[in-house]
């Protein structure tokens, strides 16, 4: 049996929705990692897309993949008996991440779930913390959700048109930054833990982590003092941006010096298909022939050009809504143009390229519909490791499915005990 990169490595997932990434990226790389649920269930495994379209809390598409690879347990740490349990398993563990808001971190200190407690007691243990705005700070308190770190963290100001106001971008891409985060920072503690035999708090900020996305708005402020605006789909210049093919879209990089082949190469092209119109005449090639940075960048230079740069947009247009998505993607590629498919979901899920490289991976999830189970297709991990490759072991777990397992088996619980914490609501 070939061996994962995080054998023997156990996890506690307190996480909400915001940190679900984290704990599924360490999972995938074969960590044990518990989900410590409410008694009732991570409320989140209420969020649609359902199976066959069947609401429930054990039919949660999105549930089902971010979970995968996990166990679950269930506790209430609103009473004594239920904290108490905590503090057993965690010190089976070898890293704590939770996404505990202000309120409910106060709450829990207060009643003695404190991670410096725990960290004082065990000098390996690494806590991970996923917080909207850190730990402190003016804003350590504030609430967050997926849109408000992307407005915070400086992303929907770039996002949308001109003369619109700022959009978000779809996706939860807030929540899947930060987790990429967090588990990155996890691994790094892990690595000195060894080192050193000492854990550490490891804290992510989701605003902090989604801010990096800007590119390069940062330094266009540092160095210019000026805003990077929205751009939207403006065509500001032809080659550049998204456009319609006969079945979809593409998105098209051309032109840009030092990014592929230059403008030259598309009006060939357009040429050889005889739709280059006028584009071949002196006017318009000399002008392409020298495309430069300073056309790119420089207003007063597309001024001057205004009238050939916009009698090319016109021509590559039509050029490009001849084409088929997949036409335009591939003779554009080979004639080493910046030329994209705009994938949709089913594009992607019939990608013969993802097929061969095998990323795709099949797993049957129970449903407790009866006795069928949901035969499902996974997307893979974002990474292939040659010696110890990520992979996906187990469904997502039920709730509270593990919990004879990891109490009694693991944690030393007697089941007669356990039975009476059940009875209690304590698990």
């Amino acid at each position: 049996m070939t061996q994962s990169a995080l054998d023997g490595v156990r996890i506690l997932d307190l996480t909400s929705e915001m940190g679900w990434y984290c704990g599924k990226l360490l999972a995938d790389l074969g960590a044990d990692v518990i989900k410590v649920e409410p008694v009732g269930g991570d409320p989140s495994r209420g969020r649609a897309p359902f199976w066959q379209g069947i609401p429930g809390r054990e039919t949660s598409l999105r549930f089902w993949y971010f979970n995968a690879n996990k166990r679950s347990v269930t506790l209430d740490l609103g009473q004594y008996d239920g904290r108490w349990l905590f503090g057993e398993l965690v010190k089976t563990a070898d890293i704590v991440v939770e996404s505990w808001n202000a309120a409910e971190r106060a709450e829990l200190v207060e009643h003695d779930v404190d991670p410096d407690a725990y960290m004082e007691a065990q000098s390996e243990l690494i806590w991970v913390s996923i917080t909207g705005f850190g730990l402190d700070g003016p804003r350590a308190g504030w609430e967050v959700t997926d849109i408000v770190a992307q407005a915070a963290a400086g992303i929907a100001t770039l996002a949308g048109y001109p003369d619109g106001f700022p959009m978000r971008i779809a996706g939860n891409q807030a929540y899947a930054v930060a987790g990429i985060s967090a588990a990155q920072g996890a691994l790094l503690a892990l690595l000195q833990a060894e080192a050193t035999g000492s854990g550490q708090r490891v804290e992510t900020s989701i605003q902090e982590a989604l801010s990096i996305c800007q590119e390069t708005a940062h330094l266009q402020w540092d160095f210019q003092g000026s805003s990077r605006e929205r751009v939207g789909e403006s065509h500001r210049l032809p080659g550049i941006g998204t456009y319609e093919t006969s079945d979809g879209y593409i998105f098209s990089m051309v032109g840009v010096p030092g990014f592929g082949a230059p403008w030259t190469e598309v009006i060939g092209w357009m040429d050889e298909s005889g739709m280059a119109e006028d584009l071949t005449e002196p006017e318009y090639a000399n002008t392409f022939a020298n495309f430069n940075m300073r056309i790119l960048l420089d207003e007063e230079e597309q001024a001057k050009h205004a009238p050939v740069l916009a009698r090319a947009q016109e021509v590559l247009t039509r050029f490009y809504a001849s084409k088929t998505t997949m036409e335009a993607y591939e003779e554009g590629q080979s004639r080493r143009l910046l030329i994209g498919q705009v994938a949709t979901p089913s594009d992607i899920a019939d990608s013969e390229h993802l097929a061969v490289r095998e990323w795709w991976l099949e797993l049957n999830q129970p449903t407790r519909l009866g006795s069928e189970d949901a035969a499902l297709r996974y997307p893979g991990p974002p990474y292939h490791l040659s010696e110890t490759p990520a992979s996906i072991r187990r469904p997502a777990p039920q709730i509270g499915e593990h919990n004879q397992e990891v109490w009694v088996d693991e944690v030393g619980i007697p089941a007669e005990d356990l039975i009476a914490f059940a009875g209690e609501g304590a698990i």
